[in-house]
């Protein structure tokens, strides 16, 4: 516990910490995290599987919670906000993973090309200023840019504390996985950068968009690797939001689906591909429709998965019919009743319930169906 006090430090919220690591500790079932990594692990391979891996998302009873504003500043209280899922899960006994990250927002890379970071008094995540245009130019012109500026230092700050505090306790070292903070991708934090001006410099002034997604991409690849190595994690599989996911990075695409196909395919899938040449493949993120730049997407080189965050306003089985020849994994589709019963494999699911013993309720069900 000595070295566990040492990382806390002045953290606020030491008080409650201690208590509620050993309390998580003692709930966890490594047999049962054992089978739930396992299965996770086929499915997102298109290996044959006895069930399609469910998570299950509820309120977590007796688990402290605390507002945005309290966690960003306390590492601590940001530690135990990122395993209230944890918790729900070994309770629930579900398929998830166990995962947490440093939860600073969409806008640290942006933030080390020199954008205002805030927090607003709503409880959200942080809000991202972008810069103006002699900023921007004067970034594009030196071409340097610090991955330990802005959110990046504390962002590795908070990580390495995650590192030492669950390294005390045996199963929580062993089964509670830390993946890499939001990164986004290429023309998301362009557009971050740039601002909404970023839409019509793709035709007036294409090449200072260019310059600037190169610059952002090479930062991309430095800050993920210098998390990589942080924390530990190697290879061509990765752990992200209670999944464990056959591909290496994540790549967010929600300006993206903004833009028609064609420019797409010139403004951001050559980035795409870059990153996941560099790291061995890896899966793509965007909320909204984006039917016009799915063929692209799913042509990506090195592409392993795809996550929707609003599944309703996409057909799963053109999806999966599309995706599954390639063994493109669809990664926490929200919602098991959409699944078609025809898919066997390939997928993992994520549902909803109002509270705990629901939560338990489904996830039998579900065994046994």
């Amino acid at each position: 516990m000595k070295k566990l006090g040492q990382a806390l430090g002045k953290t606020k919220g030491i008080a409650v910490l201690y208590e509620y690591l050993e309390k998580l500790d003692k709930a966890i079932d490594p047999n049962h995290q054992a089978e739930s990594e396992d299965l996770t692990r086929r499915a997102v391979a298109y290996e044959p599987i006895e069930r399609l891996p469910l998570t299950i998302n509820c309120p977590a009873p007796d688990w402290p919670s605390f507002t945005y504003q309290e966690i960003f500043s306390d590492k601590a209280k940001m530690l135990l906000s990122e395993l209230a899922p944890v918790w729900v899960g070994a309770n629930v006994r579900d398929d998830r993973v166990f995962t947490v990250r440093a939860n600073y927002g969409v806008g640290a890379i942006a933030s080390m090309f020199g954008c205002r970071v805030h927090l607003t008094e709503d409880n959200t995540m942080p809000w991202v200023e972008h810069l103006d245009d002699a900023a921007l130019d004067k970034v594009l012109e030196s071409g340097d840019v610090n991955i330990n500026s802005g959110l990046g230092e504390k962002v590795f700050e908070t990580q390495r504390f995650y590192v030492e505090v669950l390294s005390q306790y045996e199963k929580l070292n062993r089964w509670v996985h830390i993946y890499l903070s939001d990164t986004q991708g290429p023309f998301d934090n362009a557009h971050l950068i740039m601002g909404h001006k970023i839409y019509t410099e793709l035709y007036d002034n294409p090449e200072r968009v260019h310059r600037l997604l190169d610059l952002v991409t090479d930062t991309y690849i430095r800050y993920t690797r210098a998390q990589k190595d942080l924390v530990g994690e190697s290879g061509h599989y990765s752990y992200h939001s209670q999944m464990i996911v056959r591909g290496a990075v994540r790549i967010c695409d929600d300006s993206g689906i903004n833009l028609s196909r064609e420019l797409y395919k010139e403004f951001c899938k050559p980035y795409n591909e870059r990153i996941f040449s560099e790291f061995g493949g890896g899966w793509i993120h965007y909320c909204g429709g984006g039917q016009q730049i799915l063929p692209e997407v799913l042509s990506t080189k090195g592409l392993t998965g795809i996550n929707f965050g609003q599944p309703e306003f996409q057909d799963l089985e053109a999806v999966y019919e599309a995706a599954a020849p390639k063994s493109i994994a669809v990664l926490g589709w929200i919602g098991r009743e959409r699944v078609p019963r025809s898919i066997k494999t390939g997928i993992t699911i994520i549902d909803n319930a109002p509270d705990l013993q629901t939560a338990k309720s489904l996830m039998l069900q579900h065994r046994t169906r």
